[in-house]
């Protein structure tokens, strides 16, 4: 576990109360009071603490909630009780463990000193004496576990602690109970890192399941290695160096540092052998071993007889050479057998498992493994595509070490390159990212796809800004994702909110005196307000100018660093003007917050908390690692919402987690608490900020206060999508029978309403025609897209895998049939109708075609929609009687109105088959509370034979849930398979 949590120098991560620590405290507050957050790991979250009953200071470990869930209580509590009966001067003792509110925690005293890694950090390579004496102590402790029988298996600098000149391990049975678990759970899913890379024997980096104690001992090699060296014995990316350790002899200790003692040399070089049985075999063995280097004697004796031996190699090396190839080729041969075993019986299954669940990254993180020990392996080579894919990153300047870390564990740090880098692989999943270059101010980031990322010199101005390069933006946010995109300039954003110690020098400067600060009229209701009767509204609790939350013309005591709150709009802009900066515009808001990345952002925000929390903390990252836009505060931008509101942006601490995605505004003399401001720098060149900043009207529905059309009027609707009956026309242009699962055909036939259109048809090559037939809508990608090739996406690509035919409509305005239609967002006007009504014909017509042919049950149509077309989902099923059963993956209303001949709205009332809606929780286009439910709760479609899935993801779910979901309600309503 990497968790520097005893070290003085420690800094806590995160100065507020965290949801854990809350739970923590009230869980076992009677025995322990909780201080603070010392730090945290992939594992765990370390806290100061101080023991009630004995009136000591303690160091709480609390796991990592899925961890928890993945280990079981008992399992974890069994294992760490076993280390509990360790009696050691060099272990670290344990004194309380236990389960409380579904939190597991051990606690340990809290040791006043540094860990090894801080050591060596400080120091560099130790003197051999200090070494030697600290390696000591870490084998007696270790040799006095493995008496026991208990294993430690991560051993690193980070769990050594120095107390006054002595080593103490830490963390004996945390790995034995995590490695147990992963026959029940896979832990790499939820971001769990089992065992550290650079100390990893060879055997545990090929995921030898017979790994014994002697794993532990390499690990010490590693670790002395690193002590006498300054860095361990090899180094890179976690795949190179996983490689390494299996099939790489490191530098001999003596060439990486000639004036260690021969003899201890020799001991370290010993315990890096790669196979086990070299080494030594056992804890006390090594440490009669280096306990004999401090007797002067023996030490003089082995000392004597290291300088023979190198005396007489240079005449031997030959013959030493052969002899090493002998025992290498003996090793290797063994190693081979046990690699293949594990590669073919555990590694590649579990490999194609994370990659048709899409957990990419944990895909990523087991196909290093894979890679190093078979690269040239024909199912990994052909799994990459799947999970991963390989950029080049840039920065300017060039030169910058780039940094990536899984958003599941930001405390495993995996080095990319250096820019510009070569052609790296990357998972196919958003990390968080940091570039690195000597003289420049580290530049953060979240995001997965390649970019050029400005960096700016240590000494440039506006440190507390981050630059953003020019470029085209949309709003994209709900409501307003109607808007036009628009270039926007170069411009700067603030890192963090604006706190209340910053407002604070706005107050004591006069800002709500000098009405050169005040620029806006400011308007209630139809009346322009005098400045002296507006400014006399801004005021706290106690009557003083100052935010609504504030007291006696200034901030709560010890909330200097908390967001300010209360504000109104007059007095965000008021202040934006008195700091030399604006306001942001929606458009520049909505490029930083990366909104289509909601799904990793929002998980880590504060959104429906108990409060605000201080900013300066690197939460809820978005581009540039400006944090928080989601949640905490919300933000104040420039725009014009119309209906005399302002867009306030990004959600608020009590705010619902959809809030990040929408395009919320309100009154600009609202003062409420949870209204705060991040500002944001333009050039006076900007030639680009008049357009961004004017008017954009919102778009807001409440579809749960809306009534649909009556039954009578909606009659009325159906016939404009009738048609007359025509001859289809039909010509096969394509058949493809190459792929292994199906045959892919191109069929074109005649439309409804002139003109002709295309379908691809996927035939299973398995099960018995007549096949159930399931025919797709696609996502808004469609529109304006590039002529369809054939290529099943993959959302679609376990239909036909599973025994009935897919089918894929080229429809109006898609893809060859583009128009000069690219948005999928309704309005009023008679071309959104009419292209409506050609979309539910172009349906209707696909069906038409199908029903001529042979090997397709005519009685058995599904209707599959995905993103738009689970939109359009809302209209298609309710006038086409032929689909038996609607499979929606990701669907909801649209804040925009369509005309209500068209609108879904007045649709759902009248689908009555089978309905099943697959959501993600965070989805940035269709949030949950004002575009799911609604859409749910008015389909037509009995509540037993309805169903709606949100599951935890953005305008996605996970592929294998799709599958499963989608495959058993489609055996349920149109039968198995044949």
């Amino acid at each position: 576990m990497t968790i520097r949590w005893l070290c003085r120098s420690e800094r806590p991560s995160f100065t507020g109360m965290s949801e854990t620590q809350e739970r923590l405290t009230k869980a076992i507050g009677e025995r322990y009071a909780i201080e603070r957050e010392l730090g945290h790991g992939g594992m765990a979250t370390v806290y100061l603490g101080r023991d009630i009953r004995y009136d000591r200071t303690v160091a709480i470990k609390v796991l990592r909630p899925e961890l928890a869930q993945a280990l079981g209580g008992a399992r974890f509590l069994r294992e760490i009780n076993i280390s509990a009966q360790l009696q050691s001067p060099h272990i670290l003792p344990l004194l309380d463990s236990g389960e409380a509110d579904g939190l597991l925690y051990y606690v340990m005293p809290y040791v006043q000193g540094d860990s090894l890694r801080g050591l060596i950090a400080r120091q560099g390579a130790l003197a051999p004496s200090e070494a030697m004496r600290l390696l000591r102590d870490v084998v007696d402790g270790l040799a006095h576990a493995h008496r026991h029988g208990i294993v430690h298996r991560d051993i690193k600098p980070d769990n050594v602690m120095i107390a006054d000149r002595h080593a103490l391990v830490v963390d004996f049975g945390v790995a034995k109970a995590v490695n147990d678990a992963t026959a029940h759970h896979d832990l790499t899913s939820i971001g769990i890192s089992l065992g550290t890379p650079a100390y990893m024997a060879p055997e545990q980096a090929a995921a030898d399941p017979a790994i014994d104690h002697r794993a532990d001992l390499y690990s010490v090699g590693v670790l002395a290695y690193e002590m006498l060296s300054g860095k361990p014995p090899f180094s890179g990316t976690p795949q190179a160096v996983i490689a390494a350790h299996i099939s790489q002899l490191p530098v001999p200790l003596l060439t990486a540092r000639p004036d260690v003692p021969p003899a201890l040399a020799s001991i370290v070089m010993r315990l890096l052998e790669k196979d086990a049985a070299k080494r030594y075999q056992t804890a006390d063995e090594l440490l009669v071993a280096i306990e004999s280097l401090s007797t002067p004697a023996v030490g003089a004796a082995a000392d004597a007889a290291d300088v023979s031996a190198r005396a007489s190699r240079a005449s031997r090396w030959p013959l030493a050479l052969g002899a090493v190839a002998v025992v290498l080729l003996a090793y290797f041969g063994t190693a081979r057998l046990r690699n293949d075993r594990w590669l073919h019986a555990t590694a590649l299954p579990q490999l194609v498992r994370l990659v048709e669940a899409a957990e990419n990254d944990s895909a990523f993180a087991l196909a290093l493994r894979i890679e190093a020990v078979a690269p040239a392996d024909s199912t990994l080579n052909a799994l990459w595509p799947r999970f991963s894919r390989k950029v080049v990153l840039h920065s300017e300047p060039e030169g910058a070490t780039v940094w990536r870390a899984s958003l599941a564990d930001t405390t495993q740090w995996m080095r990319v390159g250096v820019t510009p880098t070569d052609s790296v692989r990357l998972p196919i999943r958003a990390g968080l990212f940091r570039f690195e270059k000597a003289g420049f101010r580290p530049f953060w980031s979240l995001f997965n796809s390649p970019w050029l990322v400005p960096l700016e010199a240590e000494d440039a101005v506006h440190p507390e800004m981050v630059a953003f390069l020019d470029g085209t933006q949309r709003a994209f946010l709900v409501g307003a994702d109607g808007a036009p995109p628009l270039p926007l300039d170069a411009f700067r954003m603030d890192r963090f909110e604006i706190t209340n110690a910053q407002y604070l020098a706005f107050v004591n400067a006069g800002g709500y005196r000098d009405r050169a600060h005040w620029n806006e009229p400011i308007v209630s209701g139809a009346r322009t307000l005098a400045f002296a009767d507006a400014v006399a509204k801004f005021v706290d609790r106690t009557g003083r100018p100052g935010p609504a939350t504030w007291e006696g013309g200034t901030f709560p005591a010890g909330q200097a660093e908390m967001p300010v709150g209360g504000v109104s709009w007059y007095e965000a802009a008021a202040y934006a003007k008195w700091a030399g900066k604006s306001l942001p515009t929606i458009y520049h808001w909505a490029r930083v917050a990366n909104i289509g990345f909601a799904r990793y952002i929002v998980p880590l925000a504060n959104l429906e908390g108990a409060g605000p929390l201080p900013v300066g903390t690197r939460r809820a990252v978005s581009i540039g690692g400006l944090s928080d836009l989601a949640g905490n505060v919300r933000e104040w931008c420039a725009n014009d919402a119309g209906r005399g509101q302002r867009y306030i942006l990004g959600g608020g601490w009590s705010d619902p987690k959809y809030g990040f995605v929408d395009a919320y505004a309100q009154p600009p003399l609202d003062r409420s608490a949870i209204n705060g401001i991040r500002l944001a720098l333009f050039e006076p060149t900007d030639t680009t900020l008049v357009a961004a900043s004017r008017p954009v009207i919102r778009a807001f529905t409440d579809w749960s206060k809306e009534r649909p059309v009556s039954s009578a009027v909606f009659a009325g609707f159906l016939p404009q999508f009738d048609y007359d009956p025509a001859a289809l026309d039909t010509k096969v242009e394509l058949r493809d029978s190459t792929p292994e699962q199906w045959t892919a055909e191109k069929v074109s036939f005649t439309t409804a309403y002139g003109g002709r259109m295309s379908a691809w048809v996927y035939v299973p090559k398995r099960g018995t025609p007549p096949f159930q037939t399931v025919v797709a809508f696609p996502g808004s990608n469609a529109l304006g897209a590039p002529p369809f090739t054939g290529a099943l996406p993959s959302v679609m690509s376990f239909v036909p895998s599973s025994g009935r035919i897919m089918v894929y409509p080229i429809y109006q305005a898609t893809h060859e049939r583009s128009n000069g239609t690219t948005s999928d967002l309704a309005d009023l006007s008679i071309r959104w109708r009419d292209h409506v009504v050609m979309w539910a014909k172009d349906y209707r017509r696909t069906l038409d075609y199908l029903s001529t042919r042979a090997d397709v049950d005519t009685s058995a149509f599904a209707y599959f929609g995905f993103s738009w077309g689970g939109y359009m989902g809302g209209v298609i099923p309710a006038v086409e009687p032929r689909i038996k059963a609607v499979v929606l993956y990701v669907a909801g209303l649209e804040m925009e109105r369509g005309r209500p001949e068209v609108e879904p709205f007045n649709f759902l009332g009248h689908i009555t088959q089978p309905v099943i809606m697959l959501n993600g929780r965070h989805d940035f286009f269709f949030p949950v509370e004002t575009a799911q439910k609604p859409f749910f709760e008015n389909l037509g479609t009995p509540a037993a034979r309805k169903r709606w899935t949100v599951y935890e993801g953005g305008h996605d779910v996970p592929r294998t849930e799709l599958m499963r979901e989608s495959m058993a309600w489609l055996d349920k309503y149109l039968g198995p398979v044949r």
